[in-house]
């Protein structure tokens, strides 16, 4: 948004005013921000035959492995049912393995295998490219406030 734009907006819209204006709304451009980091992304991707949900599923094991299908659905802030189609696919893939809980037998334990460390590992730098290329001309500190700021306001919107 230019500053005209501002400008304009601010003439139109009192600050105080209760109604609502996208040009006032950090979540307005936050995702619009993401569909484009997203879509950008699963480009990157796509070559190696993964898109975001499943890299993040990667990334999320490599993190913490085994995981519960709910704990990497809830790590993803996906629906458990779609989480459940991802590891399928996965699984079938080779990517990842599951097995039944030993403590819940309610629950499917979910591993990342050497196949899906191997493809997580070639993606790494057409990532980290698209990492890069967002957040160029952003000083480490911005990132950190970005950052800092996300997570409290996922804090304060969480149940």
């Amino acid at each position: 948004m230019s500053k005209a734009d501002l400008t304009r907006t601010s003439k139109r819209v009192n600050a105080e005013d209760g109604r609502f204006s996208t040009n006032r709304s950090p979540f307005f451009p936050v995702g619009h921000m993401m569909a484009r980091y997203y879509a950008r992304l699963n480009a990157s991707l796509k070559p190696f035959g993964l898109d975001v949900p499943r890299w993040r599923v990667l990334v999320t094991l490599a993190d913490g492995n085994p995981l519960t299908v709910s704990g990497i659905a809830d790590e993803s802030v996906v629906y458990l049912s779609t989480m459940a189609k991802i590891i399928n696919r996965m699984t079938t893939q080779g990517l990842v393995s599951t097995k039944t809980s030993r403590s819940d037998a309610r629950s499917v334990e979910v591993t990342i295998t050497e196949e899906g460390l191997r493809k997580l590992e070639s993606v790494r730098e057409k990532v980290n490219h698209v990492w890069n290329e967002a957040l160029r001309g952003i000083t480490k500190t911005e990132a950190q406030l970005l950052n800092s700021l996300a997570v409290r306001i996922y804090d304060n919107l969480s149940p």
